[in-house]
């Protein structure tokens, strides 16, 4: 619960930060230049200091999230809503289990949202399971993005300070 609830906050500050460079970029005004720009550059180090953390505490949140969902796979067969969020999760991110295949073992089966090509009865077959998830294949992608969203944020400081002196200097050049 706190998760989501993180998010939505984090989403609707950056929305407003995005509302108050533009307020501030349409109607010249230095203070609310200024502000987005500082404003941005907070958000940029708060983003540095989770990813710090996050590489910091890797091991940490590696296993407790291999934990949690060690507990969820076990309940698979005893829900639906378990057993459907586990089978769209791998069907989507091209995974099998939490580490591997073997992860079902305990359940007696691998289920079909594990197969390449999923179809009914396609795990029973001995059919190609996927081997390694979405995240280790794509992880270079997914670094690679982060990389360009930190550089456009970056260079959206540098636009805003550059903004904000022009609007200085043409009140400076227009009152004295």
């Amino acid at each position: 619960m706190a998760t989501p609830v993180i998010l939505l906050i984090f989403g609707s500050l950056c929305t407003l930060l995005g509302f108050l460079g533009c307020c501030g970029a349409i109607r010249e005004n230095y203070c609310l230049t200024v502000s987005f720009a500082v404003l941005l550059a907070l958000v940029i180090m708060l983003e540095t200091a989770a990813v710090i953390t996050a590489y910091a505490l890797h091991e940490d949140l590696r296993s407790g999230l291999s934990n949690q969902l060690q507990m969820g796979l076990s309940r698979y067969n005893r829900s639906g809503g378990v057993q459907m969020a586990w089978d769209q999760t791998q069907s989507i991110l091209s995974c099998c289990g939490v580490a591997n295949s073997s992860d079902w073992s305990a359940l007696g089966a691998v289920p079909d949202s594990c197969c390449v090509q999923a179809r009914s009865g396609c795990a029973r077959e001995l059919e190609p399971l996927h081997l390694s998830g979405w995240i280790l294949i794509n992880a270079a992608l997914v670094g690679g993005a982060s990389a360009v969203l930190a550089g456009l944020q970056v260079v959206g400081v540098c636009f805003a300070c550059c903004l904000s002196k022009s609007i200085l200097k043409d009140f400076h050049d227009f009152y004295y």
